[in-house]
């Protein structure tokens, strides 16, 4: 069996905040900025920066609106962002097999 690959790992989706972000969007049709700054307790400045990381991939879906005049700010995984999470989480099962396969037998 030939090693695996780590370059295969998507980079933009690796980082753990974007992972969590991407998947608490995968599992919902989307959410708003308190919401995932709740839910994945990341302050503004840090669920900001990842956001905008995952946006300039593509990956994420912002949308700005006024909400009874306060603003609020809603992201959505976009199709691209949800391939993208697909191909990675099979990247990491093919990870995992690889690893386990690669296990020396216990005595």
């Amino acid at each position: 069996m030939s090693a695996f690959d780590p370059s295969r790992l998507d980079r933009i989706l690796h980082e753990p905040a974007r992972l969590s972000i991407a998947s608490v969007l995968a599992s919902r049709p989307d959410a708003s900025f308190v919401q995932l700054k709740e839910m994945l307790s990341m302050t503004d400045g840090n669920l900001s920066v990842h956001l905008r990381a995952l946006e300039d991939a593509g990956y994420v879906d912002v949308k700005k609106a006024f909400v009874e005049r306060k603003p609020r700010t809603t992201a959505r995984l976009s199709r691209k962002g949800r391939a993208a999470l697909t191909r990675y989480l099979d990247t990491l099962e093919a990870l995992l097999r690889a690893a386990r396969s690669a296990r020396p037998e216990e005595s």
